[in-house]
């Protein structure tokens, strides 16, 4: 068979990821012809890469989406040539490929004879339409495969179809228009077609976002990115176990890293991290062990590591430091790590040993000592901020980022055989201001992060686990935390603001970022990179701006310019590629849910059933665009959805959804006389 393929490519940062050459080079050996048309630049570099397996690379405009890729193919090919393919397959960059061989999808495809056209999923029908004033979108095969047969390619209705295409400039249009609209097209006008994994099979509307797994289990090759980012609501509604995809994919064979390392360019951190369940129980493995098979590792094979602790300045921290227990916590870390005391002022012997448990030499209290592995040492910094947070980044990055701090262009590792780990770790609250709920959150971080030997090797193992892994934060806490609104703790903005100039190529979660909680983490040396040098620069600019050291340290305090670098930790290591996980010691994984479903039951007693309608519900009553439209339109949704779904196809022309206010109004009256009817279940759709 002489197989064409027209591969549709975009990335907002203008890179080619690496998934997209490994769904291109396996494709390679099926297709005779591979066009791939890019909506977004292409560098010298990724052509090169492109061009292994690729025999055309269109460059254009962002302009049509994938709707205008394919129709700007299909005319460089030029419909006459289009006549010499057997089959022309339009697919995208949408997926993740191949988890399951193409052959077998293929050879069963071959076999389909008679048909214009097939895909690899479809859509149910979906009453009313999710989109538009209809009463109803089609089943249709999805637009991110859909293979054309030559009696269809040759046929004046395919190239009509295209060349009449109206312009599509959102993803709504690109639904409307092609996706929605080309098999049913097709089918009135006599084309037969197939689906190689049709949708009654399954129990969901959209089986490749909402049962992927099954999918998979049933042989398709292809895995949609947007699982992977799609809103968490819609897939608990849906009952998608989040982790179970990732778990899937890995047990097919496919990289995790391959999805992980591109998917952190496109998920908010809270949406990654639900949907790919990368909240991590850690459990014990055998100290100095490194691997799934801990136990019979070789103890050689160790990873490297420095922890800094930050003391901040005043007697009362060295005490708040004991009553945390640090000296006993740290004694969990492997002998051969470095620890790194910091403070804004000396500290003599007695207090090292205090703070961190081991013995210091003489050397080792002079301001600026630097040892091999298993010291202690001291390194005397700016007071800049009550964690240490802006000298870790900017002074101290030449001990846990050996090599970068004296200009280095590359990480070197502090003598063991693994890549080189820091561990962050400050003291408990400042006196002052303090609630008890901060002492049980001070406590829950550093339990997961120094709960015991065994533990903190079990997280140390998760590094070598996943080397795509950045860093590994302690999971959100929540007992007697305050959730109301927004809490970005008014640093929203400033967070924005910084995060443009660093060139974070991540968006940040609306509601609430992922950081470590008391700026407490374990990373790799390169997932802080891009936030060391963007602290760099903002303390030279603010130095440049103040009139001497005091002016500029008050300057940062002032903008509490520590807080937002420390809230922007985990984006920062996402833009370089890294991806987050959340990590939790057994206790505190039995404490917060324990806890959390309490308080989740109590909330929602007198709620609508389901989680993204108690959000609605919600949101329409107390959000900031709440309004009598909003309102009403919320109660009539919970306590009559009959009518609200019938009153739907209305509500869109009158809100600018349509253009048939007539239709519109027949639809609704059509749902209104059903109202009240008993209802069976619309065939694909629960």
């Amino acid at each position: 068979m002489n197989r064409g393929l027209v591969y549709f490519h975009f990335d907002p940062h203008h890179q080619v990821r690496d998934y997209v050459l490994a769904a291109l080079s396996s494709l390679r050996p099926h297709a005779d012809h591979i066009l791939l048309v890019s909506n977004s630049p292409i560098g010298d570099a990724d052509r090169a890469r492109l061009e292994t397996c690729c025999d055309e690379i269109l460059q254009r405009p962002n302009e049509g989406l994938d709707v205008g890729a394919y129709r700007a193919g299909l005319e460089h090919l030029g419909w006459e040539r289009l006549a010499d393919f057997d089959e022309l397959i339009l697919t995208n960059h949408t997926y993740y490929a191949p988890l399951r061989p193409w052959e077998e999808v293929l050879t069963r495809a071959a076999g389909w004879e008679g048909i214009s056209f097939w895909g690899m999923t479809e859509h149910a029908a979906m009453r009313p339409h999710p989109f538009l004033a209809r009463r109803e979108l089609p089943r249709h095969l999805q637009s991110h495969w859909i293979a054309v047969r030559h009696r269809l390619l040759t046929a004046p209705a395919f190239r009509e179809y295209w060349e009449q295409m109206p312009p599509v400039s959102s993803y709504r249009d690109s639904i409307q228009w092609h996706e929605s609209r080309f098999t049913g097209h097709f089918a009135e006008l006599g084309h037969t077609w197939q689906v190689a994994f049709p949708v009654d099979r399954y129990r969901s509307a959209n089986p490749a976002i909402e049962e992927a797994p099954a999918l998979l289990a049933d042989g398709c090759p292809l895995l949609k990115r947007r699982a992977l980012f799609h809103d968490p609501l819609h897939q608990d509604r849906q009952a998608v176990v989040g982790g179970e995809l990732l778990e899937a994919a890995v047990e097919a064979g496919y990289s995790e890293d391959l999805i992980l390392s591109d998917v952190v360019h496109t998920a908010t951190a809270r949406d990654l991290i639900v949907n790919a369940g990368l909240t991590e129980v850690v459990t014990g493995c055998v100290p100095g062990a490194v691997g799934a098979g801990a136990q019979t590792s070789s103890p050689a094979h160790r990873s490297s590591g420095c922890v800094v602790v930050h003391i901040p300045a005043g007697r009362e921290a060295v005490e708040r430091a004991e009553a945390d227990g640090l000296a006993r916590r740290l004694a969990s870390l492997p002998a051969h790590w470095r620890v790194v005391v910091t403070s804004p002022e000396p500290l003599d012997a007695a207090d090292l040993e205090r703070v961190t448990g081991r013995r210091p030499t003489q050397e080792d209290t002079e301001e600026d000592s630097t040892h091999g592995e298993g010291d202690v040492s001291l390194r005397v910094v700016r007071d800049l901020d009550p964690r240490g947070t802006i000298a870790f980044l900017t002074q101290c990055d030449d001990l846990w980022d050996p090599g970068r701090g004296a200009g280095g262009d590359e990480g070197g590792d502090d003598g063991g055989d693994g890549d080189p780990l820091v561990l962050r770790i400050t003291v408990g609250p400042a006196p002052g201001p303090k609630t008890r709920a901060d002492d049980v959150a001070h406590r829950q971080a550093l339990d997961c992060l120094l709960d015991s030997p065994g533990y903190t090797a079990g997280l140390i193992d998760l590094f070598a686990q996943h080397p795509g892994l950045g860093v590994a934060v302690p999971a959100a806490g929540h007992i007697g935390q305050a959730h109301a609104g927004p809490t970005w703790d008014g640093l929203a903005g400033a967070a924005k603001a910084l995060s443009r100039r660093l060139g974070l190529t991540v968006e940040l979660d609306p509601l609430a970022p992922v950081a470590p909680s008391g700026a407490m983490f374990m990373a790799r040396p390169a997932a802080l990179r891009t936030l060391s040098e963007g602290a760099k620069e903002l303390v030279r600019l603010t130095e440049q701006a103040a009139a001497g050291p005091e002016q500029s340290a008050e300057r940062l305090k002032r903008a509490r310019a520590a807080e937002v670098l420390e809230l922007l930790t985990v984006y920062a290591a996402m833009s370089s590629g890294f991806h987050p996980r959340e990590v939790l010691a057994a206790a505190w994984a039995g404490r917060l849910y324990g806890a959390l479903a309490y308080k989740h039951r109590a909330v929602t007693a007198d709620l609508p059933d389901h989680t993204d309608e108690q959000v609605r519900f919600l949101q329409a009553r107390f959000g900031p665009r709440a309004g009598v439209g909003a309102r009403v339109r919320t109660y009539v949704d919970v306590y009559h959805p009959d009518m609200g779904s019938a009153l739907k196809p209305a509500y869109r022309y009158l809100t600018g959804g349509a253009s048939d206010l007539a239709r519109a109004a027949a639809t609704a009256g059509r749902r209104l006389r059903d109202v009240g009817r008993p209802r069976g279940k619309t065939k694909g759709i629960e």
